[in-house]
Formats: structure tokens, C-alpha cells, sequence
């Protein structure tokens, strides 16, 4: 399988970017064994070859932490810098939208300061709200373009990160839903 790595990380004053890079150098480490692996990262870039890498990739998976309820402003920049018209989406002759990255997958490694009951049902300041509440625009903007989310990798979410009991036990849940792309 052809696999393209994006590390979304974006500088941010309260987070440095390295458990984003931990876990993209576990994946190369591991997903390189048995697949074609690119890398690319939102911080340095240019769209051309970032075209190029998408139509080559089987699976895009995206690296990011989660700020502000969000993805990071240099992976929004990222994906509209990249996602251009005629390249990734045409329109038809009404107006409607054509996919033109079809037959590809994508899914994501978040990262988040926040404990796992933030996002509990019932939580009054998130009303509720689950991270994969918050990351559908990311789902939909991928849709748009023809790109589905991947059947065989489930999303991670990492709760909790700046608590250094948590980094070992996000290290081997990466490693357990990688090891399914291994297998493909």
C-alpha cells in the first residue's frame, strides 16, 4: 500500500510538536516495513508536489493536535493550499462537485491536553460533543474531494498528553491500529 504521512503539528506557545513527531516516526518505522511510505509536513511545503503525493497515496493519515476545539491553523492553511480546483474537485455543468481523488482513504492521529471526560456526554462545556463531533468538517472536506475514510485504520484520539504516564500507553495503541495496515 502507498501511504502519505502528514504531520499537522503547527508551533503553538504551549506545545512543542514532539509527541506529533514521536508518532509520526513510530508510523514510518513501522508502516515502512511493509507499505511505500511519503511524508510531508504542514510547515514546509510546496501544493505541486503535495498534488503529486495525494494521487500516488492509497491512505493519507494525518498527524495534529487538537487546539481550541480544533485542527491546528497550518493544517486548515495546509488543506487550502492543496485541495485545488481541478486537481482534488471539478464542478459539472449545474454546479454540482466532482470528486477527482477517488479510491483513496484517509484517516487521523489526534493529539489533546484534555482529559477524556471533556468530551463525555453530558459535560456542560462541551455539551456533549465528541472529538469526532468536532473533526467532521475534516471528515467532509475529505469526502468532498473523493477521499473516504479508511476501513481499515481506526481513528486515535490521545487524551491527556501532557501526563507522562499516558505517552507509553499512546505509543502501543498506535502501534496495535497500525499493525492492521500492516496485514492489508
Amino acid at each position: 500500500m502507498r501511504i502519505l504521512l502528514i504531520n499537522g503539528y503547527t508551533p503553538h506557545p504551549d506545545a512543542g510538536g514532539k509527541l506529533t513527531q514521536t508518532l509520526v516516526d513510530i508510523s514510518i518505522q513501522t508502516l515502512s516495513q511493509h507499505n511505500d511510505v511519503k511524508t510531508t509536513a504542514v510547515t514546509d511545503y510546496e501544493a505541486a508536489q503535495e498534488y503529486a503525493k495525494f494521487q500516488w497515496a492509497d491512505l493519507i493519515l494525518l498527524y495534529f493536535p487538537l487546539y481550541w476545539y480544533a485542527v491546528p491553523w497550518g493544517l486548515k492553511r495546509y488543506i487550502d493550499d492543496v485541495f485545488a480546483l481541478h486537481q482534488f474537485y471539478d464542478t459539472d455543468e449545474n454546479g454540482q462537485p466532482v470528486a477527482l481523488m477517488t479510491g483513496k482513504q484517509f484517516g487521523y492521529v489526534t493529539t489533546l491536553a484534555a482529559v477524556r471526560e471533556t468530551y463525555a456526554p453530558g459535560n456542560p462545556l462541551t455539551n456533549g460533543l465528541s472529538v469526532n463531533d468536532l473533526l467532521k468538517p475534516l471528515d467532509v472536506t475529505f469526502r468532498y474531494v473523493g477521499i473516504q475514510p479508511a476501513s481499515h485504520f481506526q481513528n486515535c484520539v490521545f487524551y491527556d498528553v501532557y501526563n507522562p504516564t499516558t505517552i507509553q500507553p499512546i505509543k502501543a495503541a498506535l502501534l496495535a491500529e497500525l499493525s492492521k495496515l500492516n496485514r492489508e
